[in-house]
């Protein structure tokens, strides 16, 4: 009998409960949803590609040719030492002509998202844009780029500069290959002309 009467008033509490949950007013909850969606985009989050612009400087120091790639990342927002390398070497030859390395540039935009309304609206601070995002790598070494609002994350960019290489010799002065036959039944005149006086 008394597990009746308990089954019972649990029964009336969990009733009591689920009208209670109905009455209670949850439309914030989705309206915060919606909210927090529309400014996903100015959340900062890891990178997970980076476009590599390629610039060929020739020797009258004029730009020949841009080449841009886009680099998915192995790691988020870092290239590793070898990968640089890698791009380095196998783009140092363009138009049948070597470039020898002559700047990496990483260009990052890691401005925090409570910063972006006064960032928008100085025109000191747009004008000299290059100076704060913009760095010159001293070193080739793993490159790691910070965390960027989402909706800047195309704009994260590495710059690999090539000069174009001087060649060493004129093709007038280059010295050409010569082979040495080792036959020995063959003479030479000298050869022949002591075989003739003896």
């Amino acid at each position: 009998m008394n597990e009746l009467k308990e089954e019972s008033k649990l029964n009336e509490e969990n009733e009591l409960n689920n009208d209670i949950l109905e009455d209670i007013d949850t439309s914030w909850i989705t309206e915060f949803e919606n909210l927090d969606n529309e400014y996903k985009d100015y959340y900062t989050e890891d990178i997970s590609f980076v476009k590599i612009h390629y610039i060929y400087v020739n020797k009258a120091n004029e730009i020949e040719k841009v080449s841009e790639q886009k680099l998915l990342l192995k790691v988020k927002s870092v290239i590793s030492k070898e990968e640089i390398i890698g791009l380095i070497k196998h783009n140092m030859v363009c138009d049948n002509r070597k470039y020898s390395l002559l700047y990496i540039l990483k260009y990052n935009i890691n401005i925090e998202p409570f910063h972006l309304k006064t960032f928008i609206k100085s025109k000191k601070i747009l004008s000299n844009i290059g100076n704060r995002f913009l760095h010159s790598m001293k070193n080739i070494e793993t490159i790691t780029f910070d965390k960027t609002i989402s909706m800047f994350h195309d704009l994260n960019d590495l710059f690999i500069i090539f000069y174009e290489k001087e060649s060493t010799l004129h093709n007038s002065q280059r010295t050409k290959k010569i082979y040495i036959n080792s036959n020995s039944n063959k003479k030479t005149k000298r050869n022949l002309f002591k075989d003739n006086m003896i």
